[in-house]
């Protein structure tokens, strides 16, 4: 009988305790507005940065950004049309910065000082979006 009322103790103080984790330390983390969908803009050097602040990670060094941080990119083609994007990486990864790994996401090796991830860039109306195809060395063009 003692046993089951320890139990019984030992549950509701689980319970109290997952509740006021999720009322107090995850819902205001959860509704935050810099984990909202971020929007990008291109400004006139070609550079694409999200618009606002929000958590971003370097597509080169895997790095997160801080609110503002540009990643170096061109961006080839007409706006509108099928259009290729080159990424050099951000302000820790380049370009001479040699303390953070510049890997490819999609053959996973380390990509040359003078390499760079080739993307598509897709625009629609309220929506950019970057799709990487692979670095200078395993895809070519």
């Amino acid at each position: 009988m003692d046993d089951l009322v320890f139990a019984t103790i030992l549950a509701s103080i689980g319970a109290l305790l997952l509740w006021i984790f999720v009322t107090f330390a995850y819902a205001p983390y959860a509704s935050r507005k810099e984990h909202a969908q971020p929007r990008f803009v291109r400004d006139g050097s070609g550079t694409v940065r999200e618009k606002g602040v929000g958590v971003r990670t370097c597509p080169v060094c895997g790095e997160t950004l801080p609110p503002g941080a540009l990643v170096k990119s061109k961006v080839f083609g007409k706006p509108g049309s099928d259009q290729m994007m080159h990424i050099f990486g951000c302000p820790y990864c380049w370009p001479d910065n040699t303390e953070y790994r510049r890997v490819c996401p999609v053959c996973e090796k380390v990509l040359p000082r003078e390499g760079y991830l080739i993307a598509r860039y897709f625009t629609k109306a309220n929506h950019r979006h970057v799709h990487v195809l692979g670095c200078s060395g395993c895809r070519r063009g």
